[in-house]
């Protein structure tokens, strides 16, 4: 049940996330350069989901590079084309980082999934004075 309740909470969080982000779609509409003011909204609407992150200080470094890069965009100290590549090697990071912390995840549950197999059911033959067990 608690895990069904979860499941329902988050799905509650995406859906009021992706409204924030409609919402400030709409108020700071795509050539608006209002990029600071954009990104504060839309940083603000993503804060329900913080609670539901795997890594939530992942989650705070990738809005915290978007505000960054928001202000010195809007200050005109970078273009959009080296704002949109300095977020995507952001993004990159903190994808290589998600991944590594994985790794030790996902050598254990191979480990289990070894283990439960090597220690499934057992069937053994007797000839004569002979046991066979696989």
């Amino acid at each position: 049940m608690a895990r069904k309740e979860r499941q329902e909470q988050i799905a509650a969080a995406r859906s009021a996330r992706d409204q924030g982000f409609a919402d400030c779609k709409a108020q700071y509409p795509e050539g608006s350069k209002q990029y600071v003011a954009k990104e504060t909204c839309d940083a603000a609407a993503a804060k329900v989901v913080r609670p539901f992150a795997n890594y939530p200080d992942l989650f705070d470094r990738y809005w915290a590079t978007r505000g960054l890069v928001a202000e010195r965009l809007q200050a005109g100290k970078m273009t959009p084309a080296e704002a949109a590549l300095e977020l995507a090697q952001s993004d990159s990071v903190i994808a290589e980082d998600e991944q590594r912390r994985n790794l030790p995840n996902r050598s254990v549950s191979a480990q289990e999934a070894v283990a439960a197999a090597a220690s499934g059911p057992t069937i053994c033959n007797r000839i004569g004075n002979t046991t066979i067990c696989n």
